[in-house]
């Protein structure tokens, strides 16, 4: 405002020092000689090019002030967009005093007002929401709203698919401290990747994936791990006709050029060299809320790939029951929880959320009465449970798991807690410790609760020892969820009829995946997941147990038992429309295999190959 301001009093100035100067010279009283269109009747100025030229000045010295705010507010160079929108109007209005014809002097100040304005929207629009735009019908309808208002006539807002995104910061983390991680984010930040890097996260966010995987080979391919499932990204295709609905189809790939981009924006950003292999971390802030990212960049057969794993936001998981446990379940586990001694073990296939579970079942134990020790790898540290002493374990330094075990007993604990155990030594040595009034929870790779003592008997722990701790095996695995925005109904097939014993009466219909999917799914007919669970337990079982049965054996006795297994709960599910007949074949199917490929959980050296989720990227 100040700018305008110094360019109007400079004009009056002038005007000021010029009518003095005339009148010593003797001029007449009389109104100089305009150009033809300016001048009235009686020789003076016109009044409605007068107004029309006072108006788009006026207008002008509003939209300048206006323009300085609003950058100043959105951080774009405000002292160079005022001075773009500012100088060429003063410069054209006083050019037009002398321009023959009105309109033409009118029209070429309208000119030199609205371009400015014009490039300034579409460079402040590139940078906003939907919401913030300027010059576009959806603000149109945002003034008109806000006249009527007064009035109480109110105008809905429409929603578009940008309204409903979140915003996604990348800022850089793992520096030795903020100012190289301020000096990696600006190095980042000017490299033309960055916002295309910036846009992948926003998309892996949306599609609330765990994992993201750019291939650049010929072309720059993108995968996401969503609900332990790959897939490629998915996009709305807009119908094409009112009877038509919307789709969502696979994102086509990009360029080299474009994936090579987003690399080189990676590297920066994780502080790796340029051009190098390695890992590294950095940070998303999502809607404010921030979350650890993990970048791997390593070579493809052909090309180069990059891993990024997503660090899923604090789930709000505070019970079994949250988990999609039966409460009777629920409760049986905390009764084997309260005993004084015997082991209980936890089990499921990698990726099947058994850390969640842990974590809860140790939370809901009585720590508070009796001290728990942890048996932890220092190389993969578990989060934090209070009242439960760490003890850790570390092949870097030397220290076994059987020697940190060792140390944590002089402190005499009355439970013990260990996950994921590899270690041939350490579970035999925590199955004998039970004979000491210990309590022991530990947890393992295996495909279901038979599994699990399967593959603890041939670690080489006697049966007898173990039917006799044995207070229980629980596995467990997730089913995805079906969209309950878009799911169809479908007719009942006989064979699940018959299994469930139910008439076509009781269960006329069952649930599917939509086709298309819909925006809230993002297209894949799925939403989030839930957790399916069986508990193998019972004096036949141990008894069984003890004299080295078979795994059908085990199997069949722990159903006597009361054991209901992973797939009959599964049924439960699909009977109850929570899931599809689709996602249980799918669940089982890729359990199975990946239980087939992936090494023994036990092994004698407490090594085995990485767990992955799904398929490996």
């Amino acid at each position: 405002m100040g700018q305008v301001r110094g360019i109007l009093g400079s004009a009056a100035t002038v005007a000021g020092l010029v009518a003095p100067a005339a009148a010593a010279e003797g001029w007449p009283a009389v109104t100089p000689n305009l150009p033809a269109g300016w001048q009235g009747e009686g020789g003076g100025l016109a009044i409605l090019p007068a107004v029309a030229w006072w108006g788009c000045v006026l207008i002008w010295i509003r939209t300048v002030d206006w323009v300085h705010s609003d950058a100043t507010k959105h951080g774009i160079a405000p002292a160079l967009w005022s001075t773009i929108c500012g100088l060429p109007l003063p410069l054209v209005a006083l050019a037009a005093w002398w321009i023959p014809s009105i309109i033409a002097g009118i029209v070429l100040m309208l000119l030199a007002w609205i371009v400015p304005v014009g490039l300034y929207a579409r460079f402040r629009n590139a940078r906003l929401g939907v919401a913030e735009r300027i010059l576009t019908p959806g603000h149109a309808r945002r003034i008109v709203a806000g006249l009527l208002a007064p009035l109480g006539i109110e105008i809905g807002e429409p929603m578009s698919q940008d309204d409903l995104l979140p915003t996604v910061d990348v800022l850089a983390l793992g520096g030795k401290d903020e100012a190289e991680n301020t000096a990696r984010l600006s190095a980042a930040n000017a490299l033309p990747g960055f916002e295309e890097l910036r846009k992948q996260m926003l998309a892996a966010v949306v599609a609330r994936a765990a994992t993201a995987v750019v291939d650049v080979a010929a072309e720059t391919s993108v995968r996401h791990e969503v609900d332990g499932v790959w897939g490629k990204p998915r996009v709305r295709r807009a119908p094409r006709t009112r009877k038509e609905k919307e789709a969502w189809v696979e994102a086509p790939p990009s360029s080299r050029d474009v994936g090579e981009a987003i690399l080189a924006a990676a590297q920066a950003i994780a502080g790796l060299p340029a051009a190098a292999n390695g890992s590294g971390r950095f940070m998303i802030k999502v809607d404010g809320k921030p979350r650890h990212c993990r970048l791997t960049m390593r070579p493809s057969v052909e090309g180069k790939q990059l891993v990024v794993q997503i660090d899923s936001p604090d789930a709000a998981f505070k019970s079994l029951a949250t988990l999609g446990m039966a409460e009777p379940l629920a409760k049986r586990i905390g009764e084997l929880l309260a005993s004084k001694m015997g082991l209980l073990i936890l089990s499921s296939p990698s990726g099947a959320g058994l850390s969640t579970t842990f974590d809860l079942i140790i939370e809901s134990a009585d720590r508070l009465l009796r001290d728990f020790i942890s048996v932890e790898d220092a190389a993969r540290p578990p989060r934090e449970i209070q009242n439960v002493k760490p003890v850790r374990f570390d092949a870097r330094t030397g220290v076994t798991p059987l020697a940190a075990l060792a140390d944590a007993m002089r402190e005499y604990p009355a439970a013990i807690v260990s996950r994921d155990v590899r270690d041939k030594g350490l579970v035999a040595e925590l199955v004998r410790l039970v004979g000491e009034d210990k309590l022991v929870i530990l947890s393992l790779k295996a495909s279901d609760a038979v599994d699990a003592l399967s593959r603890i008997m041939a670690s080489g722990v006697d049966p007898k020892s173990l039917g006799g701790a044995l207070l229980g095996s629980v596995s467990q695995r997730l089913i995805r969820r079906l969209c309950p925005k878009c799911r169809e109904d479908i007719e009942t097939p006989e064979l699940l009829l018959a299994k469930a014993r139910l008439s076509i009466e009781q269960l006329p219909h069952i649930r599917k995946a939509s086709e298309h999917g819909c925006r809230l799914c993002q297209g894949s007919g799925y939403l989030g997941r839930t957790g399916i669970f069986e508990l193998a337990s019972g004096g036949t079982l141990r008894k069984l147990v003890a004299a080295r049965g078979s795994p059908d054996q085990l199997r069949k006795e722990a159903v006597q038992d009361g054991m209901r297994p992973l797939r009959d709960a599964a049924l439960q599910l699909v009977i109850d429309g929570v899931t599809s007949l689709e996602e249980i074949q799918r669940a089982f199917a890729s359990n199975s295999a990946d239980a087939a490929a992936s090494p023994q959980s036990v092994t004698a050296k407490g090594r085995s190959g990485p767990a992955t989720r799904g398929k490996q990227p």
